[in-house]
Protein backbone atom coordinates (compact mmCIF):
# COMPACT_ATOMS: atom_id res chain seq x y z
CA UNK A 1 0.00 0.00 0.00
CA UNK A 2 1.01 3.67 -1.09
CA UNK A 3 2.25 5.75 2.12
CA UNK A 4 -0.63 7.68 3.03
CA UNK A 5 -0.57 11.62 4.75
CA UNK A 6 -2.45 11.81 8.26
CA UNK A 7 -5.29 13.54 6.22
CA UNK A 8 -5.45 9.83 4.04
CA UNK A 9 -5.61 7.70 7.17
CA UNK A 10 -8.40 9.48 9.04
CA UNK A 11 -10.62 9.33 6.14
CA UNK A 12 -9.47 5.86 5.56
CA UNK A 13 -9.99 4.74 9.19
CA UNK A 14 -13.34 6.72 9.27
CA UNK A 15 -14.90 5.24 6.35
CA UNK A 16 -13.74 1.56 7.52
CA UNK A 17 -15.67 2.60 10.85
CA UNK A 18 -18.40 4.50 9.15
CA UNK A 19 -19.25 0.95 6.57
CA UNK A 20 -19.55 -1.17 9.19
CA UNK A 21 -16.38 -3.38 8.05
CA UNK A 22 -14.38 -2.27 11.56
CA UNK A 23 -17.39 -3.20 13.93
CA UNK A 24 -18.20 -1.63 17.18
CA UNK A 25 -15.77 -3.78 19.82
CA UNK A 26 -12.75 -4.18 16.81
CA UNK A 27 -9.52 -3.72 18.27
CA UNK A 28 -7.52 -1.45 16.00
CA UNK A 29 -3.74 -2.37 14.99
CA UNK A 30 -0.92 -0.79 17.55
CA UNK A 31 0.83 2.24 16.38
CA UNK A 32 4.17 0.30 15.14
CA UNK A 33 1.99 -1.86 13.26
CA UNK A 34 -0.16 1.23 11.38
CA UNK A 35 3.04 2.90 11.04
CA UNK A 36 4.41 0.42 9.37
CA UNK A 37 1.71 -0.33 6.82
CA UNK A 38 0.77 2.98 5.99
CA UNK A 39 4.16 4.65 5.86
CA UNK A 40 3.62 7.13 8.52
CA UNK A 41 5.94 7.90 12.11
CA UNK A 42 3.86 7.03 14.84
CA UNK A 43 3.70 9.87 16.86
CA UNK A 44 1.40 10.90 13.54
CA UNK A 45 -0.56 7.80 13.74
CA UNK A 46 -1.18 8.23 17.57
CA UNK A 47 -2.53 11.86 16.48
CA UNK A 48 -4.87 10.69 14.06
CA UNK A 49 -5.73 7.87 16.57
CA UNK A 50 -6.42 10.35 19.69
CA UNK A 51 -8.70 12.81 17.00
CA UNK A 52 -10.58 9.74 16.31
CA UNK A 53 -11.85 9.14 20.20
CA UNK A 54 -12.31 13.13 20.52
CA UNK A 55 -14.81 12.55 17.93
CA UNK A 56 -16.03 9.87 19.25
CA UNK A 57 -14.95 6.99 16.97
CA UNK A 58 -12.51 4.88 18.83
CA UNK A 59 -11.88 4.14 22.78
CA UNK A 60 -8.31 4.60 23.70
CA UNK A 61 -7.76 1.86 26.78
CA UNK A 62 -4.25 2.40 28.11
CA UNK A 63 -1.62 -0.66 27.74
CA UNK A 64 -4.78 -2.69 26.07
CA UNK A 65 -4.67 -0.78 22.96
CA UNK A 66 -7.71 1.29 20.66
CA UNK A 67 -11.23 -0.41 19.72
CA UNK A 68 -14.47 1.27 17.74
CA UNK A 69 -16.56 2.48 19.77
CA UNK A 70 -20.50 1.75 20.33
CA UNK A 71 -21.91 5.01 18.51
CA UNK A 72 -24.67 6.59 21.53
CA UNK A 73 -27.63 9.07 20.91
CA UNK A 74 -25.33 11.49 22.86
CA UNK A 75 -22.41 11.22 20.89
CA UNK A 76 -24.50 13.86 18.44
CA UNK A 77 -25.53 15.90 21.27
CA UNK A 78 -22.98 17.58 23.10
CA UNK A 79 -22.61 20.42 20.67
CA UNK A 80 -26.16 21.15 20.22
CA UNK A 81 -26.10 21.61 24.43
CA UNK A 82 -23.23 24.17 24.22
CA UNK A 83 -24.99 26.08 21.31
CA UNK A 84 -28.27 26.33 23.29
CA UNK A 85 -26.67 27.31 26.67
CA UNK A 86 -24.83 30.10 24.76
CA UNK A 87 -27.95 31.29 23.30
CA UNK A 88 -29.78 31.15 26.67
CA UNK A 89 -32.61 29.01 26.25
CA UNK A 90 -35.48 29.51 28.56
CA UNK A 91 -38.16 27.23 29.80
CA UNK A 92 -40.44 28.73 27.42
CA UNK A 93 -38.09 27.62 24.18
CA UNK A 94 -37.34 24.44 25.71
CA UNK A 95 -41.18 23.50 26.46
CA UNK A 96 -41.96 24.23 23.06
CA UNK A 97 -39.23 21.81 21.53
CA UNK A 98 -40.19 19.18 24.28
CA UNK A 99 -44.12 19.06 22.43
CA UNK A 100 -43.11 19.03 19.09
CA UNK A 101 -40.71 16.09 19.34
CA UNK A 102 -41.78 14.40 23.05
CA UNK A 103 -45.80 14.15 21.89
CA UNK A 104 -44.71 12.51 18.77
CA UNK A 105 -42.37 9.96 20.51
CA UNK A 106 -45.19 8.86 22.77
CA UNK A 107 -47.08 8.16 19.53
CA UNK A 108 -44.35 6.31 18.18
CA UNK A 109 -43.77 4.77 20.96
CA UNK A 110 -47.16 3.27 21.29
CA UNK A 111 -46.72 1.66 18.00
CA UNK A 112 -43.11 0.49 18.10
CA UNK A 113 -42.19 0.07 21.68
CA UNK A 114 -41.22 -3.50 22.71
CA UNK A 115 -42.14 -5.66 25.71
CA UNK A 116 -38.48 -4.88 27.54
CA UNK A 117 -38.81 -1.03 26.70
CA UNK A 118 -42.35 -1.05 28.51
CA UNK A 119 -40.35 -3.47 31.45
CA UNK A 120 -37.82 -0.61 31.52
CA UNK A 121 -40.17 1.83 31.84
CA UNK A 122 -42.32 0.51 34.42
CA UNK A 123 -39.22 -0.42 36.40
CA UNK A 124 -37.96 3.34 35.97
CA UNK A 125 -41.55 4.67 37.51
CA UNK A 126 -41.26 2.33 40.20
CA UNK A 127 -38.28 3.61 41.25
CA UNK A 128 -38.78 7.42 40.90
CA UNK A 129 -41.79 6.54 43.11
CA UNK A 130 -39.70 5.11 45.45
CA UNK A 131 -36.61 7.65 45.28
CA UNK A 132 -35.75 9.80 48.80
CA UNK A 133 -34.73 12.24 47.40
CA UNK A 134 -35.25 15.04 44.43
CA UNK A 135 -31.82 14.37 42.77
CA UNK A 136 -33.05 11.06 42.74
CA UNK A 137 -36.71 11.52 41.57
CA UNK A 138 -34.73 13.80 38.80
CA UNK A 139 -32.44 11.08 37.25
CA UNK A 140 -35.44 8.44 37.26
CA UNK A 141 -37.50 11.46 35.98
CA UNK A 142 -35.03 11.74 32.82
CA UNK A 143 -34.32 8.28 32.33
CA UNK A 144 -37.76 7.81 31.89
CA UNK A 145 -37.98 10.29 28.94
CA UNK A 146 -35.07 8.74 27.71
CA UNK A 147 -36.60 4.90 27.56
CA UNK A 148 -39.54 6.79 25.89
CA UNK A 149 -37.56 7.72 22.75
CA UNK A 150 -35.49 4.67 22.87
CA UNK A 151 -38.86 3.16 22.44
CA UNK A 152 -39.52 4.53 19.41
CA UNK A 153 -36.70 2.76 17.81
CA UNK A 154 -36.16 5.57 15.80
CA UNK A 155 -32.19 7.01 15.82
CA UNK A 156 -32.68 10.32 14.77
CA UNK A 157 -35.67 11.19 17.69
CA UNK A 158 -33.31 9.53 20.13
CA UNK A 159 -30.48 12.13 18.82
CA UNK A 160 -32.87 14.53 19.05
CA UNK A 161 -33.75 14.16 22.30
CA UNK A 162 -30.17 13.83 23.98
CA UNK A 163 -29.14 17.18 22.59
CA UNK A 164 -31.96 18.39 25.27
CA UNK A 165 -31.01 16.09 27.69
CA UNK A 166 -29.03 18.27 29.92
CA UNK A 167 -31.18 21.14 30.00
CA UNK A 168 -34.26 18.80 30.39
CA UNK A 169 -32.70 16.98 33.78
CA UNK A 170 -31.87 20.96 35.06
CA UNK A 171 -35.83 22.10 34.29
CA UNK A 172 -37.08 19.03 35.85
CA UNK A 173 -35.31 19.63 39.22
CA UNK A 174 -37.04 22.91 39.27
CA UNK A 175 -40.04 21.37 38.48
CA UNK A 176 -40.08 17.97 41.10
CA UNK A 177 -38.86 20.77 43.97
CA UNK A 178 -42.44 22.78 43.41
CA UNK A 179 -44.78 20.48 44.96
CA UNK A 180 -47.87 21.83 42.67
CA UNK A 181 -46.10 20.98 39.65
CA UNK A 182 -45.12 17.61 40.84
CA UNK A 183 -48.54 16.86 42.08
CA UNK A 184 -49.77 17.26 38.59
CA UNK A 185 -47.03 15.91 36.50
CA UNK A 186 -45.65 12.55 38.04
CA UNK A 187 -49.24 11.03 37.33
CA UNK A 188 -48.88 11.95 33.85
CA UNK A 189 -46.06 9.46 33.57
CA UNK A 190 -47.86 6.34 34.38
CA UNK A 191 -50.75 7.58 31.93
CA UNK A 192 -48.74 7.85 29.32
CA UNK A 193 -47.13 4.05 30.14
CA UNK A 194 -50.62 2.87 30.19
CA UNK A 195 -51.23 4.39 26.96
CA UNK A 196 -47.88 2.84 25.49
CA UNK A 197 -48.66 -0.34 26.95
CA UNK A 198 -51.95 -0.02 25.53
CA UNK A 199 -50.77 0.85 21.86
CA UNK A 200 -52.87 3.61 22.06
CA UNK A 201 -51.13 6.87 20.47
CA UNK A 202 -53.99 9.42 20.95
CA UNK A 203 -54.20 8.81 24.48
CA UNK A 204 -49.55 8.45 24.73
CA UNK A 205 -50.35 12.07 22.71
CA UNK A 206 -52.49 13.05 25.14
CA UNK A 207 -50.67 12.31 28.31
CA UNK A 208 -47.41 13.94 27.12
CA UNK A 209 -48.99 17.27 26.21
CA UNK A 210 -50.93 17.21 29.34
CA UNK A 211 -47.31 16.57 31.39
CA UNK A 212 -45.31 19.66 29.31
CA UNK A 213 -47.89 22.04 29.52
CA UNK A 214 -47.97 22.02 33.51
CA UNK A 215 -44.79 24.17 33.00
CA UNK A 216 -46.16 27.30 30.85
CA UNK A 217 -48.94 27.09 33.85
CA UNK A 218 -47.02 26.93 37.11
CA UNK A 219 -43.76 28.05 36.24
CA UNK A 220 -44.51 31.94 36.46
CA UNK A 221 -41.78 34.20 35.98
CA UNK A 222 -38.88 31.02 35.66
CA UNK A 223 -40.63 30.35 32.46
CA UNK A 224 -39.05 32.97 30.36
CA UNK A 225 -35.70 32.75 32.42
CA UNK A 226 -32.75 31.08 31.27
CA UNK A 227 -32.91 27.32 32.22
CA UNK A 228 -29.30 27.62 33.13
CA UNK A 229 -29.76 30.43 35.89
CA UNK A 230 -32.82 28.79 36.95
CA UNK A 231 -31.40 25.24 37.49
CA UNK A 232 -28.35 26.91 39.49
CA UNK A 233 -30.50 28.41 41.56
CA UNK A 234 -31.95 25.42 42.55
CA UNK A 235 -29.28 23.25 43.28
CA UNK A 236 -27.86 25.75 45.08
CA UNK A 237 -30.80 25.62 47.19
CA UNK A 238 -31.71 22.16 47.07
CA UNK A 239 -27.66 20.96 47.11
CA UNK A 240 -25.41 23.22 48.72
CA UNK A 241 -22.80 24.89 47.61
CA UNK A 242 -20.90 22.25 47.37
CA UNK A 243 -23.12 20.30 44.45
CA UNK A 244 -22.39 22.12 41.05
CA UNK A 245 -24.75 22.13 38.00
CA UNK A 246 -21.56 21.75 36.04
CA UNK A 247 -20.99 18.14 38.21
CA UNK A 248 -24.82 16.78 37.69
CA UNK A 249 -24.29 17.09 34.41
CA UNK A 250 -21.24 15.77 34.03
CA UNK A 251 -22.59 12.03 35.72
CA UNK A 252 -26.17 12.61 34.20
CA UNK A 253 -24.13 12.61 30.23
CA UNK A 254 -21.52 9.55 30.96
CA UNK A 255 -25.01 7.67 31.93
CA UNK A 256 -26.04 8.60 28.31
CA UNK A 257 -23.36 7.32 26.91
CA UNK A 258 -23.17 4.16 28.93
CA UNK A 259 -26.47 3.77 26.70
CA UNK A 260 -28.92 4.91 29.57
CA UNK A 261 -27.10 3.14 32.45
CA UNK A 262 -28.37 3.39 35.78
CA UNK A 263 -31.44 4.09 37.18
CA UNK A 264 -34.30 2.59 34.75
CA UNK A 265 -31.93 2.11 32.41
CA UNK A 266 -30.02 -0.69 30.38
CA UNK A 267 -27.51 -1.99 33.17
Amino acid sequence: MRALSRDDLIEHLTAEILAGRLAAGTKLASEREMSEKFGLSRPIVREVLRGLHERGFVMIQPARGTFVRTPTPADGARSLDSFYRRSNATARELTEARLMLERHTARLAATTATDADVAAMEQCLIDFDGAKSILERARHDIAFHGLLARASHNTVIETMFASIVALTFELMLRSLSDREVARQGAPDHWKVLKAVKARDPDAAERAMTHHLEIAARLYGPDFDDSIDSVARREVLRLLGPQVTVDGLLEDLMRRYSDGLQGPGGRG
